[in-house]
């Protein structure tokens, strides 16, 4: 794809939504399941990996994708072998690894406004059994959104490295140790937020103002406060007070590999640490009416053990994995100027878990295999929250705290539970695949992050959710595998969905029971050289049930950044032209519509849309160069991918629009 922005996935695979609208959070959907609170303790249900290794923090996701080997997505429960939190599925990024030759490249891509992205490594021997990778990325480019009061928004300032050394450990054994950072220096990056004034309806939830309508009787399409956006462009705003994200995030990791005979170990040592800190303009006009900042100081500890082996009949992997996370993360909702109060909260979350699992496939016979899985997954959480609300006026502080002191049975969880995984796989042909199972994943419980008093403890806790997926597909390649076609259908049975919320402006995730049935189908093509056609085609039915509306009427509802129906593919044609070969590729994606919240406001509901990309390439046959321009939102399509709806509060939401029309052009070098 030539692209390092991972929200590039959600046009190539089936089932799949990125929400990436901000670095401080990335969102993956897989099938409809997601978390979308957006607090920083918050572990989502779409694990990410990185290189084998679960990455829990939100915060941390954007940025890693460079000087990568490939990028594997699993749809559906992944509790058995990935484990911790996969109940969705999972995204990991395998980066590419040191070589034994000398080698490398470099890569200089500049952009729309203003932009310069840098990436490349050097890879090669130290010694005859040492090995080493270094590589290095940078993104620079101004902001995309017009500010009528100051900077433009949307703009980035991002560097990132990685260094890998591997040694070979007498003949049959490998040490491999990584470290990788990542920076994102005073970025104007937070809250590039598009204003809509709303109303509210009967309900409680928003709904946009035509420009002639006063719901608030304060002036004609304006919010609550009395401001309307200008001229109703998404990309160009009126933001009084200068916002700015900043990160530091770095991360060691120890792998040793060790083969015994017929049985191999691997053992992996992990250390992550993070540091950021967001603020934004939350209420988006030029008045001071609401600021929203957070900070969190996070570190992760892990280790796993996995021994596997594999023979004509039988292979089989077992394990253990062991995690430490600790979060302390402060938040501010400062609205002095508006309301006369100023909302301080936050505190330290720890988490602690213990998990022993296994898995085999044993084949019945040549064309039949069994597939059976199991882990059991421990859980301790504890959380010390302290919610202080200052007033104007200099009266007494209001002040609430939870934690294992004052709330002994609500502050301190233990979750224990399993995942299992039986498959039966036929193989007719060497060429074709059909499977049929059911598989079970988990994701633990956890604590809500509220910001607005009163707070009623009871509310601050939430259960575990189970996800059990009954599913049937088929693999197949034909022609001499120059066309391969995937399909699939499937049924959830979802207990205890961690349905996220907002009721005002405070953060609640509730246990709801849910359901999902679909089905995708995926087909790629390679009629004659150089020419490559994909396409893929999903179809979702998402159910939340007994979703309770801010009026206090009970619905269901559809499940968040689901889309009933997804269309997507690719054209890619390479040809010979001089001393190179020219290539020519595009991708379209078309998505109905959507919400973005579990209330399924009208103010949520994304309509339909088309979204394409071009890129066109040429590189020398020695492979050397490569000289590539591109186009990503050909059509300049104005859609949302976030929104938060605040109209009960402020008569507007909050609401992100992808970027516009992005054009670039790059130069590769390889040695």
């Amino acid at each position: 794809m030539g692209r390092q922005d991972v929200t590039a996935l959600a046009g190539q695979v089936p089932s799949l939504q990125v929400n990436q609208y901000s670095p401080t959070v990335t969102v993956f959907n897989v099938r409809g399941v997601s978390q979308n609170d957006f607090a920083d303790s918050q572990e989502a249900p779409i694990a990410f990996y990185n290189d084998e290794v679960y990455i829990g923090a939100l915060g941390a996701i954007s940025g890693q994708t460079f000087d990568l080997d490939r990028i594997e997505i699993l749809r559906g429960p992944q509790g058995t072998l990935f484990g911790r939190n996969a109940t969705g599925g999972l995204v990991q990024i395998v980066t590419a690894k040191p070589t034994r030759q000398l080698e490398g490249f470099a890569t200089v891509t500049v952009g729309s406004h203003g932009q310069i992205a840098t990436e490349g490594a050097i890879s090669g021997p130290l010694t005859d059994s040492i090995r080493a990778r270094l590589s290095v990325t940078s993104n620079h480019h101004g902001g995309y959104i017009d500010n009528d009061f100051g900077p433009d928004r949307g703009g980035a300032r991002f560097y990132g490295g990685r260094f890998q050394i591997e040694a070979d450990v007498g003949s049959s054994g490998k040490l491999s140790v990584k470290l990788e950072g990542l920076r994102n220096d005073r970025e104007r990056s937070a809250g590039a937020y598009s204003h809509v004034s709303t109303g509210v309806t009967s309900d409680g939830l928003g709904f946009a103002l035509a420009s002639n309508e006063d719901f608030w009787g304060t002036c004609a399409g304006c919010d609550a406060t009395g401001y309307k956006d200008a001229d109703g462009d998404p990309f160009t705003g009126s933001y009084n007070y200068d916002a700015r994200f900043n990160r530091k995030y770095w991360s060691a990791n120890v792998r040793y590999e060790q083969d015994f005979g017929d049985v191999n170990f691997v053992s992996i040592t992990n250390y992550q640490d993070l540091k950021k800190t967001y603020s934004e303009d939350a209420d988006i006009s030029p008045n001071s009416i609401f600021i929203y900042t957070t900070d969190q100081d996070l570190y992760q500890m892990s280790q796993e053990f996995r021994i596997s082996g594999d023979s004509d009949k039988f292979n089989w992997v077992a394990g253990a994995y062991g995690l430490k996370i600790r979060t302390d993360n402060i938040y501010n909702a400062n609205l002095l100027d508006s309301f006369g109060i100023n909302e301080v909260y936050g505190g330290r979350q720890t988490t602690e878990s213990l998990a022993v699992f296994g898995q085999g496939e044993y084949f019945l016979m040549d064309e039949i295999s069994l597939v059976l899985g199991a882990r059991y997954s421990w859980d301790w959480k504890k959380f010390d929250f302290t919610h202080t609300e200052f007033y104007a006026d200099g009266s007494a502080p209001s002040v609430f705290q939870f934690n294992p002191a004052t709330n002994p049975a609500l502050a301190k969880q233990k979750f224990d539970n399993y995942s299992y995984k039986i498959q039966v796989n036929l193989h007719p042909t060497d060429d074709a695949l059909v499977y049929f199972g059911v598989n079970r994943g988990t994701k633990s419980g956890g604590f809500g992050v509220q910001a607005f008093q009163p707070i009623n403890p009871n509310t601050i806790p939430f259960d575990e959710e189970i996800l059990t997926n009954y599913e049937a597909g088929f693999k197949v390649s034909l022609f001499d595998k120059k066309v391969n076609l995937n399909g699939s259908v499937f049924y959830y049975d979802y207990q205890n969905y961690q349905a996220f919320s907002i009721v005002g402006l405070s953060q609640f995730v509730g246990n709801k029971p849910a359901e999902v049935v679909g089905a995708e189908l995926e087909l790629q093509v390679r009629p004659t050289r150089g020419l490559f056609l994909s396409g893929f085609l999903t179809k979702l039915n998402t159910q939340v049930k007994d979703i309770v509306l801010p009026s206090g009427r009970m619905v269901d509802r559809v499940m968040p950044q689901a889309p009933s129906l997804s269309l997507g593919g690719m054209v890619r044609y390479e040809f010979p032209v001089g001393p190179g070969a020219l290539s020519m590729q595009t991708d379209w994606k078309y998505d109905s519509s959507q919400y973005f919240s579990t209330f399924n406001a009208p103010i949520d509901r994304e309509p339909s849309r088309v979204v394409g990309n071009v890129r066109v390439a040429y590189a020398t046959d020695d492979d050397h160069w490569e000289v590539a321009a591109f186009v990503n939102n050909v059509t300049d399509r104005e859609y949302r991918v976030y929104n938060l709806d605040l109209s009960s509060t402020f008569g507007f939401s909050q609401q992100t629009f992808a970027r516009p029309r992005w054009f670039g052009g790059s130069v590769k070098y390889n040695f």
